[in-house]
């Protein structure tokens, strides 16, 4: 991920992490968390984005454990320990958070 700016319009930019993978449009905001952002379009926020349960915060994926098919979530609050995993079921849909 690398520091970047989406536009949502031609007076206003948001700031993100973007994915550095190519033809990769996701995007991690700390205040938002993932979204793939649109030009015009207000940011479309998933609705089980895994938040931090002491800061109310978007958590970032920190690992993706491809073995077991797990990811694992980190707060970006610094020094939080909070942490959370979801299983992937075939077809990269998430099973069940951890």
């Amino acid at each position: 991920m690398e520091m970047s700016s989406a536009p949502f319009s031609a007076d206003y930019s948001i700031e993100f992490f973007r994915c550095t993978a190519e033809f990769c449009r996701r995007c991690f905001s700390e205040r938002l968390g993932y979204v793939t952002p649109e030009w015009a379009e207000p940011p479309q926020i998933s609705p089980n984005q895994p938040r931090c349960d002491y800061h109310n915060r978007p958590m970032f994926i920190s690992s993706l454990d491809r073995q077991r098919n797990l990811i694992r979530y980190a707060c970006p609050e610094p020094n939080c320990a909070e942490s959370g995993s979801e299983t992937i079921a075939k077809g990269g849909q998430v099973r069940s958070p951890g």
